[in-house]
Parts: C-alpha cells; sequence; structure tokens
C-alpha cells in the first residue's frame, strides 16, 4: 500500500561555541559581555522526519544528537565564561547583579551571579523532590520581567556527581529571525550521573511549542545516556504532533494524513487529533558512529511495532541503520542488522540492545521494563503520553524558578 504520511518537519537546532581563552585578560563586565554573548549565539535549521524517501524517514535520528551537544556545550561554555571571567579564583561567595550588559547577539540585558550562595529547593520534570545547587546564573532583557535562561550547578568543574546541572532556556529572546515565531516554548536539560551506569545522562524537555514549520511539536522529551563503558550513546524520545496542525503546514498531503489520523484511531480505538512519535537508538561513539534505530507512530499511550499498529507495505519502519555518512537504510529485521551495528536484540551489563531501549521509550515513571538490571523507570525517563499531555494543563514544574 502506498505510504500515506509523506513530509513531516522536526526541529534540529545547533549551539554555535565561541574560543572563551582569548578573552581571559579583558575588563570583568567586557569580558562576560564578549564570553557569554558567544556562548549563547544559536544556530537554527530544520530537518524532515518523514518524507516520500527512504532517506529522510529519520530525520530526527541526524539532529537529535546536534541538539543534545547543544544543550552540553551552553551549559560547559557558560560555566566556562563564568570561570574565565574570575568567579571561581576563589571561594567566597559571591552574589552579582549587573545591568545593561550587551550580549553579542541578545542585545542588553541583566545578569545575576550567585557563586557559593546556593539556591534551594529548585524542582524540575526530570526529577522528584527538589535539588539544592551551589551556584547560579540567569539572563534577563533588560525591561523584562521573566528571565530568557536560568542556569543552575553544583561544581564548575563538572556537571556530573553532586546534583548537576540544569538549565532552561526561551528560544524566541535570542534575536534569531529563525526563532521569531517558536512562542513560548521554553525548553529544560538537566545533566546529572546515571548510578546505574555509572556515568551521564542528560534529558531534555520542551512544552509550549507552537506547532508551525519553525518548531512541528507542541511537547517532548529526548532521554540519552553514554553507555558500554562510555563506548555508545542510547538514545530515546517521544515527540507529540498534531494531525490539524501537520495538514496545516502540508495541504496538498490533508487528504493522506486524514486517511492516517482515521487508520490509527479505528485500529487502536482512539479519537484524538494528537500523533506521538517514538524513536530509541544506539549509536557507537567511535567513528563511523555506526548507528541502529527504532521507531513508530501511535495515538494511543501504547506503541507497536508499525505504525499504529496497522499492516500494510512501509507501515514499519525498524530498523534503520546509519554512519558517518547518515542514512544506510531501513525496514530491516533484527538478522539483516549488520554485526558490526549495535544490535537490535543483545545488550550488555551497563546497556540496553536497540529493543530493549525502544520498550522503555513512550512508559511512565516506575514501569519495570526494559533490561532487568537497570530498575524502575526514573523520573528523567519518563516518556509516557499522560507526562507529555499533563502539559496541556499547566508547567509540570518546566518553568522558570
Amino acid at each position: 500500500m502506498k505510504k500515506i504520511l509523506y513530509i513531516l518537519i522536526f526541529l534540529g537546532m545547533s549551539f554555535q561555541v565561541s574560543d572563551f581563552n582569548k578573552f581571559t585578560r579583558l575588563d570583568p563586565n567586557v569580558n562576560l559581555s564578549q564570553i557569554l554573548g558567544g556562548a549563547i549565539k544559536v544556530g537554527f535549521g530544520s530537518e524532515k522526519l518523514w518524507s516520500a524517501t527512504n532517506a529522510d524517514n529519520w530525520g530526527f535520528v541526524r539532529q537529535s544528537a546536534t541538539w543534545a551537544r547543544g544543550n552540553s556545550g551552553i551549559i560547559d561554555n557558560l560555566i566556562l565564561g563564568l570561570k574565565n571571567a574570575g568567579y571561581f579564583n576563589n571561594s567566597a561567595p559571591r552574589n552579582d547583579v549587573l545591568t545593561n550588559i550587551n550580549l553579542n547577539g541578545f542585545g542588553s540585558a541583566t545578569l545575576t551571579i550567585k557563586i557559593s550562595t546556593p539556591t534551594t529547593g529548585v524542582s524540575s520534570t526530570a526529577y522528584t523532590g527538589t535539588k539544592d545547587f551551589n551556584h547560579f546564573f540567569q539572563i534577563t532583557k533588560t525591561g523584562a520581567s521573566t528571565p530568557s535562561l536560568q542556569l543552575f550547578f553544583d561544581d564548575p568543574n563538572t556537571t556530573l556527581g553532586n546534583d548537576g546541572a540544569l538549565i532552561y532556556y526561551r528560544l524566541v529572546d535570542f534575536g534569531s529571525p529563525q526563532f521569531a515565531t517558536v512562542g513560548d516554548v521554553i525548553t529544560e536539560s538537566y545533566t546529572a550521573n546515571e548510578s546505574v551506569y555509572g556515568t551521564k545522562f542528560q534529558t531534555y524537555t520542551w512544552r509550549n511549542g507552537p506547532e508551525n514549520a519553525a518548531w512541528i511539536s507542541k511537547h517532548g522529551r529526548v532521554v540519552l545516556t553514554e553507555v558500554d563503558a562510555g563506548r555508545q550513546l542510547c538514545f530515546r524520545s517521544v515527540v507529540r504532533l498534531s494531525f490539524t496542525k501537520l495538514k496545516n503546514l502540508n495541504p496538498a498531503n490533508a487528504t493522506a494524513l486524514d486517511d492516517l489520523k482515521n487508520r490509527c484511531n479505528s485500529q487502536l480505538g482512539t479519537s484524538t487529533d494528537n500523533l506521538y512519535y517514538v524513536l530509541a537508538y544506539m549509536q557507537k561513539f567511535d567513528s563511523p558512529f555506526q548507528t541502529t534505530a527504532k521507531a513508530t507512530y501511535t495515538t494511543a499511550a501504547t506503541k507497536h511495532e508499525t505504525i499504529c499498529n496497522l499492516s500494510y507495505a512501509g507501515a514499519k519502519l525498524s530498523y534503520g541503520i546509519f554512519n558517518v555518512n547518515g542514512y544506510v537504510t531501513d525496514q530491516l529485521t533484527a538478522g539483516e542488522v549488520p554485526s558490526d551495528y549495535p544490535s537490535p536484540t543483545v545488550g550488555g551489563s551497563d546497556f540496553m540492545s536497540v529493543d530493549e531501549a525502544f520498550v522503555r521509550t513512550f512508559v511512565a515513571l516506575n514501569q519495570n521494563v526494559g533490561q532487568s538490571s537497570i530498575g524502575l523507570v526514573k523520573q528523567y525517563e519518563d516518556t509516557s503520553k499522560t507526562f507529555l499531555d499533563a502539559f496541556d494543563g499547566g508547567d509540570q514544574n518546566l518553568k522558570f524558578k
């Protein structure tokens, strides 16, 4: 049967970073202006998530790692900027409010910097309860009542251990014409140590996406963990889309999208305009960065091997494989995935197979799924329909503090 979903566009971002070492001898205020202005420069692009060609079916595989590096990079570079500005030359507490600081690419801002001055009771969607952070950095546009960026962290030398690092930002505030239509979308990124793996994890979550060409999703979450003694990246994500908004973006494909919506709702016993894209992959860190991925779509609270559990040619995406050059091929069986790629079915003592990672995606807090040694699903791993839909009624702690 002819494929019935043709073009979905998904957000892809990369953060541009600067060489901060050359600023270390500047006047402190000039130093901050140049260092931090460089750290928050952002570049924005778009990638297809699905289209008529197989090579475009997996756009988020290509872009998700870029965004993850961006989240890590902006945290690292802001902290490095503060270090180069001398804020950690001694352990004395500092609480500075600097006004009318001109940040390159951002404009005039007020900077709030708290060093060795704990911020207590900080909540997040990525962990239960609250945490206390030793250091805090905030950017607010001059004259604005709400921040554009907040960063909480414990240790200027590492984002691992202790309570990790937590950042919030509003892209619409960062000056790029490509961000002009992203509205009130706010992104939260949290990085910390994962005790099961003994290494770091990162989760980034967003809400209030405008569902337009600049940012196609309403809500979403991505979970990344370094596994296999740092040799592989485990990636899991769920993105919530809207059939109506997709039709607005692609009016020529309205009939096909209506057909998919009707088929999904009929097959799964649902009556919804929401479409959930579920993706898991394992990627080797060494070149040629071989990657094995598994993905599907659903309109229900459960997922299946095929799109909405439908049976027709092309309804099953998995498995897709990728390398340093990008897409290789897809719709493979487990036995057809080359042996030098991450295994669809075989994991290790400290990592999941692709199947196990997929099973542990689009699931709720405290479920016992995937590799048994990993234990129950933790708060930062909650990618359930219930978790994403709850943002319709409130911020669920995804907000500036």
